[in-house]
């Protein structure tokens, strides 16, 4: 049974969630405290997955409760659940929060996202994994991109495109970004997928902002991987490039050519969050892949004990960002029966880009889902010889 622990300096609060939730009480074991103190309290006690927690609290602010437990239990994963209107506080509490919503929280909306962030928590079975990518707050850039980026948002004339024309060529710049649009904060009515659609909402001052203070954005600081980031980056804007006119082509249901581009560009951040977070690990994974027949994913696997895919796909749903980038993330080696739109593309993208030829590509699949007479059209959008 999933353990959740709702933090709120409100009596009336509390009480209201637990006559809200009381019919959960078979699924969840629920537990309520009064403010930050009490509840670092109750999580030195015993374990809980998921902490629920107010931002404006006295002694203790929510801000404050976030950043130690992200420190000391950063397993648990956290949810914001306010209603403060101001714009600093709650970009560091979002920050800092796995998810973010505002009150007043329809009971549907707050089960729905804790049934989610529950269910998450079963992609990986490692624990120390878990862990590991439940304390991520952020991802490094590319030092270029990040100076780049700088260089822009100090220009007197700036524009939401000249900023989005960056983010959008760096994996960890976008995943952040729409982890943060996506939030109940902006009252979006629909997911964001586009980085430039993301800059929009947000705005400028708001992107100088996070990136000023370093609490969203930061660069990929470990020479000895500077080469292999590089790579991933060049390989990651060709997936998403070549992911974005078959989506064009093919018209998915449900799905745009950008929801296509940005899962493309993150379908591999998985491989940043082991290059960032577990370099030595990671490198050596990387050099026993080939040897005696061994894949990388299954070295990745032996190392990890998960791929890359779902390493990746675990933080992103950690996030918040869209089901279309995540299950493209999950699945990119590996295509579901349920499959469509974002996923296919991106697995048909990177496999292309990988081996230059359809050989990589499960044709029986792409038959059952009536999109094998699309390969030729592929292959002269990738420039296959012979297409």
């Amino acid at each position: 049974m999933k353990r959740i622990l709702f933090v709120d300096d409100e009596p009336y609060v509390l009480a209201g969630l637990r006559r809200m939730l009381y019919p959960l009480r078979s699924q969840w074991d629920m537990s309520f405290a009064g403010g930050g103190r009490e509840a670092l309290q109750r999580l030195g006690e015993s374990a809980f997955d998921v902490l629920v927690t107010d931002v404006r609290m006295p002694e203790m602010t929510g801000v404050e409760l976030l950043a130690e437990v992200r420190g000391r239990f950063p397993q648990t994963t956290r949810i914001v659940l306010s209603g403060t209107a101001d714009m600093d506080v709650t970009l560091r509490a979002a920050t800092l929060a796995h998810q973010y919503l505002c009150k007043p929280c329809d009971a549907a909306t707050l089960c729905s996202t804790l049934e989610r962030a529950c269910s998450m928590r079963e992609i990986l079975e490692d624990p120390a994994l878990k862990k590991l990518i439940s304390g991520i707050e952020k991802l490094p850039s590319l030092p270029s991109i990040y100076l780049e980026l700088n260089g822009v948002l100090g220009s007197d004339d700036v524009s939401a495109r000249d900023v989005a024309d960056v983010i959008a060529r760096d994996m960890a710049m976008t995943a952040k970004v729409l982890q943060l649009v996506n939030s109940p904060l902006f009252c979006i009515p629909r997911r964001i997928t586009s980085a430039a659609e993301a800059v929009t909402y947000l705005g400028t001052e708001t992107v100088k902002s996070l990136t000023l203070s370093a609490v969203a954005f930061s660069e990929f600081r470990n020479p000895r991987l500077a080469r292999f980031a590089e790579q991933l980056s060049a390989h990651s804007l060709q997936v998403g490039s070549l992911a974005r006119e078959i989506g064009k082509s093919s018209e998915f249901a449900g799905v745009t050519a950008e929801d296509c581009f940005t899962a493309g560009l993150l379908h591999d951040i998985g491989k940043l969050i082991l290059a960032d977070n577990r370099p030595v690990e990671f490198r050596d994974a990387l050099q026993n892949a080939g040897r005696n027949g061994v894949t990388a994913l299954a070295a990745e696997t032996q190392a990890f004990g998960a791929t890359h895919a779902e390493i990746g796909a675990y933080l992103l749903w950690l996030w918040g960002l869209p089901d279309c980038v995540t299950e493209a993330v999950a699945l990119h080696h590996r295509l579901g029966r349920s499959a469509t739109g974002a996923t296919l593309a991106v697995y048909a993208a990177d496999a292309f880009i990988h081996v230059r030829e359809s050989s990589e590509v499960d044709v029986n699949f792409l038959s059952h889902a009536g999109l094998a007479e699309k390969l030729p059209c592929w292959q002269q959008l990738r420039g296959e010889p012979g297409a």
